[in-house]
């Protein structure tokens, strides 16, 4: 449908059955004459699919993640988190002193997802290795494991209230922390002496949960593994040394998915696509599990067909996502837009420029209808890469990925929906919008 309107700064547009008032206001670029107008077309097709990623890096987030939930649509979802402790600038202070307790602290990033309600178990387990990046990389992936002893060292069964609780503390094994408080008090024991030495005697740390866990929890990489001890002189003093995170690119998440039985089921490294009228119309985005959402407009040189077509003014991309999807389920706060190839690797992100004059990556400016949801969408201006699709030789497969900004893309567990241009509610549809010029 197209639909023609008056070349005038503010333009009111009809789409579908609702009518929408629209400001546009594109300076003074044609004159003003009979003979020039701008129209709206909205009938160009974005084609969605969810595409499947393999693996991506988790270290140095600034976060860690401990359980499990299951997610209809996405399917199990595990995490678990690996990291180091490095023990305290070292001083004699450790004279007539006594082991009290270890205590592992948590402290919460008020992230979650799944049933708060429910009891969550966390084990905390001594790595058997040093936790050594791949190829004598840098980065360590959602796909990288570490071998442990197989006891845990500490447990702890707990209701989290992301909200209301600030941190979470589990008791080590006493065993261990005697040790330590041990090598501490020998002034000769260079273990405890500094990081280097430390990490030798002491590998690391793996938190994690059940796989039947309820739901998963994220927490700051201000990590405290917190020896207590008193100090005996006159008077007994209760005194604490904290074992703060160590190296902070070696602390990363390990995320799994078992996508059985879902929408998504036959979405793997050999199928790494799956088109949306393959999933009820839909394309699903959750890129902590690996599937991103990429969008294509296959059909956008027909704007050429348009009798009297002599250029574009704007190109506005809206995402909605499916009713009733975020009801329970977080939506991403932000999404970029990032240009790929065929092969949806992220490249350069759809950006714009800001109210100093630089350009930044789009957000999607989220709009969330607390009242009805009926217009709850994303928006962003893809009038530079409308033009340049427009202005290329050929048409490839090339589009654009979906994804949440770093480090939300590979810590954050929010999900979305969105419906394509046959998706069974209106209200749930991507829509293109191009606003043309004319020349009668």
């Amino acid at each position: 449908m197209i639909k023609k309107l008056l070349f005038i700064a503010l333009v009111i547009v009809s789409i579908g059955t609702a009518c929408k008032k629209v400001d546009v206001n594109f300076g003074s670029v044609f004159l003003d004459n009979s003979n020039t107008q701008i129209s709206l077309v909205d009938t160009f097709k974005a084609q969605l699919s969810t595409v499947y990623i393999d693996s991506f890096a988790t270290n140095g987030l600034g976060a860690g993640l401990t359980g499990a939930y299951v997610d209809p649509v996405f399917g199990k979802v595990q995490a678990l988190s690996y990291l180091e402790v490095a023990p305290p600038s070292y001083t004699d202070i450790y004279a007539n002193t006594t082991y009290d307790s270890l205590t592992l602290i948590l402290r919460l990033n008020k992230t979650y997802y799944g049933d708060t309600t429910k009891s969550l178990h966390i084990d905390v387990n001594r790595l058997l290795e040093k936790i050594v990046p791949p190829n004598e990389g840098y980065n360590l992936y959602n796909t990288d494991n570490f071998n442990i002893y197989p006891t845990a060292i500490g447990s702890k069964d707990i209701v989290v209230s992301p909200f209301r609780m600030d941190s979470i503390a589990i008791r080590l094994d006493d065993n261990l922390g005697k040790l330590i408080m041990a090598k501490l008090q020998n002034k000769i024991d260079q273990d405890v002496q500094n990081s280097a030495y430390f990490i030798q005697f002491f590998n690391g740390l793996k938190i994690s949960s059940p796989s039947n866990s309820p739901l998963v929890i994220g927490f700051t990489d201000s990590v405290i593994m917190r020896l207590s001890y008193k100090k005996h002189d006159v008077y007994t003093n209760n005194m604490q040394t904290d074992f703060i995170l160590g190296q902070k690119s070696h602390q990363f998440n390990n995320i799994t998915i078992d996508r059985t039985g879902t929408l998504l089921k036959n979405l793997n490294s050999v199928n790494y696509e799956i088109y949306s009228n393959q999933t009820n119309n839909m394309a699903l985005l959750q890129s902590i599990t690996g599937s991103m959402v990429k969008i294509r407009f296959p059909t956008l040189r027909d704007v050429f067909r348009i009798p009297n077509f002599a250029k574009i003014l704007r190109a506005e991309l809206v995402i909605r996502p499916v009713r009733g999807s975020y009801n329970f389920y977080q939506l991403p706060p932000q999404l970029r837009l990032s240009q790929t190839t065929q092969t949806n690797q992220l490249g350069v992100d759809i950006s714009t420029l800001n109210s100093s004059g630089t350009l930044t990556s789009q957000l999607g400016n989220l709009v969330i209808d607390q009242l009805y949801g009926d217009n709850t969408f994303y928006s962003y201006d893809i009038t530079g890469y409308v033009k340049g699709l427009l202005s290329s030789v050929i048409y490839d497969n090339n589009g654009l990925l979906l994804v949440p900004p770093s480090p939300a893309i590979a810590n954050q567990l929010n999900r979305m929906l969105v419906g394509d241009a046959n998706n069974s509610n209106s209200l749930s549809r991507i829509q293109l919008l191009v606003y043309y010029v004319t020349v009668q």
